[in-house]
């Protein structure tokens, strides 16, 4: 067998916070370093908490399609992604140690200071120290010591960074820590000055604040709080009473300082934007004491700005005038080249982490601390009872063998598959989609049967509907008058009636107030009148001896058909206008509804 040296896939940085996520590629060429592959993308909600990965495989999911709008192959060796953790997941120590001391003796030292110092257990944790050779000096004892920073974190963390690695189809390079990136950026960068050039690098990010303060690209002091650009986001969104999203929409346009608000909604914001920064300051403040303390008193030259708190307006003036220091936003990517719409401005001093964990260390002109948390690569966890992987070693396979076995076996079951369907699937579908055809066209035919005796049934009941109609408005009245016949009083004379399927309405005169009180007395006791009073009784202006009265009453069982009015008159002798009017529409009827009827005479 022959031997090749392995093809190394693209080294890609990757950028993970709870706002967005943030893939680019950097390359070395003579024109100076170039970015090469550049994607970024909103974070899924929930998938990202306090800076690390919640949800390993949609986010995995997500940068598998960055890859590919970045225009990475995935063909070929498997590219290799850079991520940086939040500082505060990180325990990090500073520890002086004699110089020149033998490898061996050094690593021992730290393991035994990361007992010591690591608040888990030291077996399921990822280390990484590194020397600083800017930090060399001579104690009072005469011992030159140098400092040596100790970094650790949680296998588990490690772990969810390796799970997003396989679902992505990417292997996991360097885990860096998002503090000590920065750094390197701005050393990258220019921004730290020469030797003795002492620099406070603020990183704002979403879900806490980084303060370091460097001395020749080295961490001299470093420490996290837990303000960040989320807090201001919900302090906003509280204030404003507006959702969170649209908070964060709301963040580039406040002016902290120099500048009137445009609006009282965009003074309130600007307002509590000074609140938050102003906290932030105070921890600026009091980091600076603290490591006065301990170290003398010291100068420190400028204030370097950068992650997603820059976005803010007129945050370095801010700050300057609360610290009473030289501040400035950073560029990370001033001496990078790259086209200019690939990136905005605004954005640039945001990518500082992503930047430092995407070069190498060799492309920076000034010694930096490197520490990678994964250098041992993926090791099992020794706490954690569902392990996600399994270390195997390689051995050497024989894989023709069953290749050749697994190709004849799936041309046999392709062969078989194509007999079972040829010979007794696809007929046996085809006599049943016939016998569907079969009863669908009957059931139509039946359909239409049931259509026209539907119509039939419809036309029936309106004949029977308009004869019932008939017979009971002719009977129901005929009743009416016969007994208001029965009940006048021979001393009552009746002038008019009027009907309707509710009422009855009588006028007419009497010789005295009794006969009238009788007559609607009368009325009440019939079988088809209900509830009759006297509704006036006057006598006549031009015949005193006359009583003219009006007597109403109810009709038993009235219907709820439509009023259908009827008048009688003494100089009608009986006849109403409903009852001539009926007349006059029953001879249009039968041609309607086939029937042969006869307008009603004599008595309604």
């Amino acid at each position: 067998m022959f031997s090749f040296g392995k093809k190394k896939g693209p080294v890609l940085g990757l950028d993970i916070n709870s706002d967005s996520i943030t893939l680019i590629g950097l390359d070395k060429t003579r024109a100076g370093i170039e970015v090469r592959r550049f994607a970024c993308s909103p974070t899924p909600g929930n998938a990202v908490r306090e800076g690390l990965v919640a949800d390993p495989e949609t986010i995995g999911a997500l940068v598998q399609g960055l890859m590919t709008e970045a225009n990475i192959p995935f063909s070929g060796p498997s590219p290799i992604i850079n991520v940086a953790v939040p500082a505060q997941a990180v325990v990090i120590r500073l520890m002086p140690v004699p110089v020149g001391m033998p490898p061996e003796e050094l690593a021992d030292v730290v393991t035994q200071e990361a007992t010591n110092h690591v608040p888990f257990p030291i077996e399921d944790a990822n280390l990484d120290w590194s020397p600083m050779p800017a930090t060399e000096r001579t104690d009072a004892d005469g011992v030159r010591r140098i400092d040596i920073i100790l970094a650790a974190i949680q296998r588990s963390i490690i772990e969810s960074y390796w799970r997003l690695a396989d679902t992505a189809g990417v292997k996991l390079g360097r885990v860096d820590i998002s503090s000590l990136a920065v750094v390197r950026s701005l050393a990258l960068a220019g921004y730290l000055g020469s030797s003795g050039h002492l620099s406070m690098v603020v990183n704002m990010r979403h879900d806490a604040t980084d303060i370091n303060i460097v001395r020749s690209a080295m961490p001299l002091f470093g420490r996290s709080i837990m303000i960040g650009m989320d807090t201001l986001t919900e302090a906003v969104s509280r204030s404003l009473g507006m959702h969170f999203d649209e908070a964060l929409d709301l963040l580039p346009e406040i002016v902290l300082f120099g500048v009137p608000p445009t609006d009282a909604r965009m003074g309130q914001a600007a307002q509590v934007a000074r609140t938050v920064f102003s906290d932030i300051a105070d921890e600026l403040i009091r980091s600076l004491e603290f490591y006065k303390s301990q170290v003398g008193e010291v100068k420190v030259d400028q204030i370097i700005l950068s992650g997603p708190g820059t976005m803010i307006q007129n945050l370095d003036q801010f700050i300057s005038n609360r610290m009473n220091l030289r501040t400035l936003v950073c560029d990370p990517m001033r001496d990078l080249v790259f086209e200019s719409d690939l990136i905005v401005d605004s954005m640039r001093p945001i990518l500082a982490a992503l930047v430092g964990s995407s070069i190498e260390p060799s492309w920076n002109p000034s010694f930096t601390v490197d520490l990678d948390l994964n250098k041992e690569g993926r090791l099992p966890l020794l706490y954690d009872e569902r392990k996600t992987q399994a270390i195997i070693l390689d051995k050497p396979q024989q894989w023709f063998k069953p290749a050749f076995i697994a190709a004849i076996a799936s041309v046999v079951v392709a062969g078989l598959v194509w007999a079972y369907l040829a010979a007794w699937a696809i007929p046996q579908t085809d006599t049943e989609l016939k016998k569907l055809s079969a009863e669908i066209a009957k059931n139509k035919v039946e359909v239409t049967q049931l259509g026209q005796v539907r119509k039939d049934n419809i036309l029936l009941s309106a004949k029977k509907d308009l004869l019932d109609k008939l017979i009971k408005r002719s009977s129901h009245w005929s009743e009416v008058l016969s007994d208001i016949r029965r009940k006048t009083p021979e001393a009552v004379h009746i002038d008019s009636i009027s009907m309707d399927d509710q009422t009855v309405k009588i006028n007419g005169q009497s010789t005295d107030f009794a006969n009238v009180s009788h007559f609607a007395v009368n009325l009440g006791d019939t079988t088809t009148l209900r509830a009759c009073s006297v509704e006036s009784a006057s006598r006549s202006d031009h015949e005193p001896e006359k009583i003219l009265f009006e007597i109403h009453g109810n009709l038993n069982g009235a219907s709820n058909e439509p009023a259908a009015i009827a008048s009688l008159s003494s100089g009608s002798a009986g006849t109403n206008e409903t009852g001539t009017n009926l007349a006059n529409e029953l001879p249009k009827i039968p041609k309607t509804l086939g029937l042969k009827l006869e307008a009603p005479t004599g008595e309604q």
